[in-house]
């Protein structure tokens, strides 16, 4: 099997959301706890391709451009939860309704109420590191190859050729194999009230 990144497109949305789900648990597979399994992947990935402005993506695709893996974010967070309120939240809370909690699971309702109470401010401190943020997921069969290394190395040289020199990602604190790979990366953690880690592209030393 051959690997190779190219930039994410909206017709990836299936495929981000079925990653999203398979490693939305603190790395694990989310789907035993959900009912709602389009949930994660309506959060923390479809935005980021549905979404025109202020968002870019990449994704590590096989021989058959079946999707393995992502690295989704934004250049402008400020801008780009402006434009999530204007666009993309109003009809997922039609679509899920806060009070109608029959059939859901705990994690559901979780995802459910982020929805409703969104735009959730970033971090201040995050904010202060810089403009742009990411997501990044690799399915198990891809992991520990160096594909997240180039995946984020992809995002690193668009960014920079938009005049943005840092990136920021807020983390699962569970997730402690995550967390190893972004300080192994050279990522820095951020001072502040939520798990998060950022990388100036200064210390970024590429492939």
């Amino acid at each position: 099997m051959t690997l190779s990144i190219r930039r994410a497109t909206p017709a990836d949305a299936p495929a981000l959301s079925q990653i999203c789900l398979l490693t939305g648990d603190a790395g694990k597979s989310a789907a035993p706890i959900h009912t709602h399994s389009e949930l994660p992947g309506l959060v923390w990935a479809l935005p980021f391709v549905l979404i025109p402005k202020h968002t870019w993506g990449f994704v590590l695709v096989d021989d058959d451009d079946t999707v393995k893996g992502y690295i989704l974010g934004t250049s402008d967070t400020n801008a780009f939860r402006v434009a999530e309120e204007e666009t993309w939240w109003p009809p997922l809370r039609e679509r899920f309704p806060l009070e109608a909690k029959e059939g859901r699971t705990e994690a559901d309702q979780w995802y459910i109420e982020l929805i409703h109470r969104a735009p959730d401010p970033a971090p201040a401190e995050c904010l202060a590191f810089g403009p742009a943020h990411m997501h990044i997921d690799l399915l198990p069969e891809v992991q520990r190859q160096g594909w997240g290394r180039k995946l984020v190395d992809a995002a690193v040289q668009h960014l920079k050729g938009l005049g943005i020199g840092a990136l920021w990602l807020g983390m699962d604190p569970r997730n402690t194999e995550a967390r190893k790979f972004y300080l192994k990366l050279g990522y820095k953690e951020i001072e502040g009230p939520r798990a998060c880690v950022g990388l100036k592209f200064e210390d970024w030393k590429g492939l």
